[in-house]
């Protein structure tokens, strides 16, 4: 039951109209509103979510993050997510979501 009290943080950092937010936790249905709910895209054209402390991600933390995508998009942004565990990076290139994820090195 430990599970069910994991946390999302996220701590951001703006330069001009670069937003890079760091993430740490699970994505799950209860946490996952938040990236849409704490993360102001007001004049951001580039958006960098380090996903290095990202334990797990739940459909509810795709389709969140799909939402930023096609909310950047409109504003002639983009968004990056770097820094995946292999199991987090599994999940995108299953879902075909893999577009988004920084080239493994």
């Amino acid at each position: 039951m430990a599970e069910m009290n994991k946390q999302l943080r996220i701590e951001q950092k703006r330069e001009g109209d670069k937003l890079s937010c760091k993430l740490t936790g699970w994505m799950d249905p209860n946490t996952s509103p938040d990236l849409l709910n704490k993360i102001d895209l007001s004049g951001i054209k580039s958006l960098v979510l380090d996903m290095g402390g990202v334990e797990y991600v739940f459909s509810a933390g795709l389709r969140s993050i799909l939402m930023l995508q096609k909310l950047l998009e409109f504003q002639g942004g983009s968004i990056k997510l770097i820094n995946l565990s292999d199991d987090v990076r599994s999940i995108f290139e299953c879902t075909g979501l893999d577009s988004l994820l920084e080239p493994k090195a």
